[in-house]
């Protein structure tokens, strides 16, 4: 989608967890993803900070604003689906903005926008400007699927799935470990809960995101949406949870 030259690459939410993902992702690549200079941008209450990294040296957090992220050539979003809706099309847009990979749903299921596992379906990013990147759980599982899909064809798919607590981000990182802490300390029979709508520590909860009319969670239809758009199957290809 874009030269090997050297890039000026930008992460939207760098101090969050998903965003220090990012930059050590960036610090492997090496010369296949080739950066001449990286910029980390926050929110008022993050600016000024510096982050530390291996190979971008210490890098100091600048406040969002459109106008700063449209100077580089690639921009991670790594925020919340209501922070792209206002900004990503912003970002990208005209000739002269850049590219903009944005890691929330908000336009995962939106017509004319490329839902992308690199190794799938890269061919989709040709001339866009505007990439999603989808759910944890449908990357991975499509990694091993696809190559099936490709020799024998799938008929349906039922897929079971553990997801952690860093699914909510540092805080329910943190309410994780705080919880886990206080209920082997004796501070508490049960953990407290403010991210989770249950208490995590030593428990399992079968509910993510909202029920849906079918029964289902949202975060199970997700897998479902986003499996039929990558791969380019039917919109009443069987997907199920078990």
């Amino acid at each position: 989608i874009i030269s090997m030259s050297p890039l000026n690459v930008g992460i939207v939410g760098a101090t969050g967890a998903v965003g220090k993902e990012i930059i050590g992702c960036l610090e492997k690549k090496g010369c296949s993803f080739p950066i001449n200079n990286l910029r980390l941008f926050g929110s008022k209450r993050s600016a000024g900070r510096k982050i530390e990294t291996c190979k971008f040296g210490n890098i100091a957090i600048e406040l969002f604003s459109e106008e700063a992220t449209r100077e580089c050539d690639v921009i991670f979003l790594a925020v919340d689906g209501d922070f792209s809706l206002a900004h990503a099309e912003n970002i990208c847009k005209g000739d002269d903005g850049p590219i903009v990979i944005d890691n929330s749903s908000a336009f995962r299921y939106k017509d004319g926008i490329p839902l992308v596992i690199p190794e799938i379906n890269a061919e989709t990013t040709k001339r866009k400007k505007l990439i999603a990147n989808p759910n944890c759980t449908t990357a991975i599982g499509l990694m091993a699927i696809w190559p099936l899909h490709k020799l024998f064809g799938l008929s349906k798919m039922v897929m079971s799935t553990y997801q952690a607590a860093s699914g909510a981000g540092q805080p329910g990182m943190d309410e994780l470990m705080e919880g886990t802490r206080a209920v082997l300390n004796g501070e508490r029979d049960v953990a407290e809960h403010k991210v989770f709508a249950h208490p995590l520590p030593f428990n399992v909860i079968p509910h993510i995101d909202k029920f849906q009319d079918n029964g289902y969670t949202k975060e199970e239809m997700k897998v479902t949406w986003e499996t039929r758009k990558i791969c380019g199957l039917a919109d009443d290809f069987p997907v199920r949870w078990v």
